[in-house]
């Protein structure tokens, strides 16, 4: 789920509510979703901001808007606490994953 905000020629429509993109985000995990994310409203949307485990709840990405603050899977795409495999496209290098810079996780050249 993305928060609209007025810009250019919708100046005049109001932006959307934290409190409608998390529920908008509650309803898709009570669908079934196992990865449903909240943006465009960077530090208000509680959990939906990160990646979690959805298995043992363990959180793999902690993220700020578009910056990751932390990264926490092996180097097989797998959660370390539970082992589950998540979907995605991992690094096989977690430990050079570059944290605390905007955008996704990348590899940090030595």
């Amino acid at each position: 789920m993305t928060a609209f905000h007025p810009d250019y020629k919708m100046s005049d429509t109001p932006h959307t509510l934290s409190s409608t993109l998390l529920r908008a985000a509650e309803i898709g995990q009570e669908a079934g979703l196992n990865y449903v994310y909240a943006g465009n409203l960077p530090g208000r949307v509680s959990e939906y901001e990160n990646t979690s485990c959805p298995s043992c709840q363990t959180l793999l990405i902690e993220r700020y808007g578009y910056t990751i603050q932390g990264y926490h899977l092996t180097e097989t795409g797998n959660c370390p606490k539970c082992g589950m495999r998540i979907p995605g496209i991992w690094t096989g290098q977690p430990e050079t994953v570059r944290t605390g810079g905007i955008g996704m996780p990348r590899l940090v050249i030595r």
